[in-house]
């Protein structure tokens, strides 16, 4: 099984902020494979699930989302088996960057997840959000919407990414990497 989480924060409030990327890349991927997905729902996560993979949103707020971790862990047998997708300010708006393993890099979701996991072994999706501007403060701004244009780069980066975790899924983590890691993805292309 593999399971595919996507970082941000439940509510109403969160859903186009830049925190909830991983949310909405995971919310792309089940609206292009519904057919084959049925809703779960869980004290701590809600998403959808076939026979082969998962797909998560966490429901414990970024900062603690490796909680979920403990109902899913009848699912995966090892650290690999997950992939986790979040926001990155580190990275440009309209770039990815695909690891196969590392640290947080001081993003407190991830943090919380390789805390729980006790590993740092286990692939993720950075997706670019930044840079943020000089005058705000970090908070203020990955709790922030996309403005319409970001939004549509945005929008663009989901899509292509949708590819990579099916290259994830099938264990082609170097491919995926070649193909999309330094490439802008918010083009037409």
């Amino acid at each position: 099984m593999k399971i595919i989480i996507g970082l941000g924060n439940p509510g109403p409030r969160y859903v186009f902020t830049k925190h909830n990327v991983g949310f909405l890349v995971v919310d792309r991927y089940y609206e292009l494979n519904k057919n084959n997905f049925k809703k779960i729902e869980k004290r701590t996560f809600e998403g959808y699930s076939n026979e082969n993979i998962m797909l998560i949103k966490p429901l414990t707020y970024m900062n603690l989302s490796g909680k979920v971790l403990y109902e899913l862990k009848n699912y995966f047998t090892n650290p690999e088996d997950i992939i986790v997708i979040y926001d990155d300010v580190a990275l440009n708006l309209g770039k990815i960057r695909i690891r196969q393993n590392g640290s947080a890099g001081g993003h407190n979701g991830l943090k919380s997840i390789i805390s729980v996991l006790q590993s740092t072994e286990f692939p993720r999706i950075r997706i670019g959000i930044g840079p943020k501007p000089e005058h705000i403060n970090l908070a203020d701004y990955v709790l922030s919407e996309f403005s319409n244009e970001e939004f549509y780069k945005i929008n663009k980066v989901i899509d292509k990414t949708i590819p990579v975790i099916d290259l994830l899924i099938e264990n082609k983590i170097s491919e995926a990497m070649n193909k999309f890691n330094n490439k802008d993805l918010s083009g037409d292309e």
